[in-house]
């Protein structure tokens, strides 16, 4: 399956997988390295996949995720994770790039370098903050995590997606699923208190009655609005 229309139409959200379908675990190692080019925030990379396929952590990790449908015959479940606390790290790797790509230019401008050196620091780590968005104090300081939460978020979002759709490109199946106990996922994958579980997708390969009815989708007129 090479085209991507088919690749998209093909995804469905899996209620229930074929348990005694010869899965192979290397397809879901070929999605999560697809997973790690997807498109994410200042390419800061802020993200952990958490691939659960031993026996007894898969069993522990449908618990965690209420025994839904979409877990309970799952041969492999994979969190998607936001990592904040790596954003120092993340930025000094991009920072040397940068460094590096200017190194034959002596004349560069310093605020090429600040992106990384200065604006990074101050948006992920609170460095030399004296006010957020004109907001000084807790205030600004609760709303600049809460903006940082929102960015690694998204960007897990998208790499989560990448990996759905990698998984169809090999004809496997999947579900993202928000309904689980996160702090019960933290406990059993070893998470610090400060990262967010974005989702945890289930893997597999589809049953018939896995799909559950025709696809329903809003008339295009209601989502998309030219301007």
């Amino acid at each position: 399956m090479k085209n991507f229309t088919d690749i998209v139409e093909y995804r469905r959200s899996i209620r229930k997988y074929d348990q005694e379908f010869d899965f192979d675990p290397k397809v879901v190692e070929r999605a999560l390295a697809l997973a790690t080019l997807a498109p994410n925030s200042s390419n800061m990379q802020m993200w952990e996949f958490h691939r659960v396929k031993s026996p007894e952590k898969v069993e522990l990790m449908k618990t965690c995720c209420l025994g839904q449908n979409a877990a309970k015959t799952a041969n492999e479940l994979v969190a998607f994770v936001t990592t904040p606390h790596k954003w120092k790290e993340r930025a000094d790797m991009n920072a040397k790039v940068i460094r590096n790509a200017f190194a034959s230019k002596p004349n560069t401008p310093e605020h090429v370098f600040a992106y990384y050196e200065k604006d990074m620091p101050f948006l992920y780590g609170g460095q030399d903050m004296v006010e957020y968005k004109g907001v000084a104090g807790e205030e600004g300081e609760n709303q600049r995590k809460e903006d940082v939460r929102v960015i690694l978020n998204k960007s897990v979002a998208l790499a989560a997606m990448t990996f759905m759709y990698a998984l169809s490109e090999e004809g496997y199946d999947s579900c993202p699923m928000e309904g689980f106990e996160e702090d019960k996922v933290k406990e059993l994958l070893g998470l610090p208190k400060e990262v967010d579980v974005c989702m945890v997708v289930s893997c597999g390969k589809r049953l018939p009655e896995g799909v559950y009815g025709p696809r329903l989708r809003v008339e295009l007129s209601d989502v998309v609005k030219e301007h």
